[in-house]
């Protein structure tokens, strides 16, 4: 019993390394928590900055979660105020499937990410929003462009 315990806080402890809550990006530590229901103490994974038992996401998928929710506001809570808890709900919320994706796909597993990662810096200024009205005006310009490019190159 005493070596299965100490198995599962050396997991914790390799986890707190590469993880970090899925809450607000802190780091996690292993902390013994004492339960009032309970006579024993469990050993858990813990976030300071949020005061939640956290069992954390890689800090990879954390910066892409939140990436895309600020990139394009993505709100699974519409009928939450819009706060600083909402936003770290929805953060929350796109770890988790990120999070389910990378392991189905077999990129992570108990000891985390499984191939190396380079992140990609994307922003919102390399986009083009355009509304319904301009659409067609757009895509008729840019066939005329399509047509003078090959005129000319012909």
């Amino acid at each position: 019993m005493a070596s299965e315990k100490s198995l599962r806080v050396e997991r914790l402890k390799k986890r707190a390394k590469y993880c970090c809550c899925r809450y607000c990006g802190s780091e996690l530590h292993v902390r013994q928590i004492v339960f009032h229901t309970q006579a024993m103490a469990r050993i858990e994974l813990y976030c300071d900055q949020c005061q939640k038992i956290e069992y954390g996401v890689e800090k990879e998928a954390y910066a892409s979660a939140r990436a895309f929710v600020e990139a394009t506001q993505f709100n699974h809570f519409p009928d939450m105020e819009d706060n600083e808890q909402r936003l770290q709900m929805n953060i929350a919320k796109v770890c988790n499937i990120t999070s389910w994706q990378l392991r189905y796909l077999g990129l992570t597993n108990e000891t985390g990410l499984t191939v190396p990662v380079h992140i990609n810096e994307y922003g919102m200024e390399q986009c083009t929003t355009v509304e319904d009205d301009r659409l067609e005006e757009l895509l008729e310009e840019a066939d005329r462009w399509m047509k003078e490019s090959s005129q000319q190159e012909g």
